[in-house]
Order: C-alpha cells, then structure tokens, then sequence
C-alpha cells in the first residue's frame, strides 16, 4: 500500500471516528441538558472545527504526495 493510501485511510478512519463522537454527544442532547452537557458540547465544538482542519490538511497533503509521485515517475 503507498504511503499517500495509508494516509488517507488514517485520515478517513480519523474522519469516522470524529463524526461518531459527535453524533453521540448529540444523541444524549435529548436526554442531558445541564451545564455539563452544555460545557461537553462546547467542547465538542471546538474539537470538531480542529478535526475539520486536521482532515483538510490530510486531504491536500495525499493530493500532494501523490502529485510528487506522479512527477518522480514520469522522470524515470
């Protein structure tokens, strides 16, 4: 498996598992509502906006590795 491949598997399974613990902290919404929900939804927030630029980051990355790799290839 290239490199730019297991990247991007780590980058969808770390995508994955980021919706999955929102989509549970959402789903006791109905039943929890104290400040400490609303502090673990904050939070959760913020966690979220920092995973969408961790996974942007990811994306142009692969894009770039396997543009490199395109390159290298063509020279040999």
């Amino acid at each position: 498996m290239s490199e730019s491949a297991n990247l991007k598997r780590n980058i969808d399974s770390f995508r994955l598992s980021t919706k999955k613990i929102s989509e549970r902290i959402s789903g006791v919404g109905d039943i929890w509502r104290d400040n400490n929900y609303s502090s673990l939804q904050k939070q959760m927030g913020e966690l979220a906006r920092a995973s969408k630029s961790v996974i942007e980051s990811g994306d142009k990355t692969c894009t770039s590795v396997d543009k490199f790799f395109d390159i290298v290839s063509e020279k040999i």
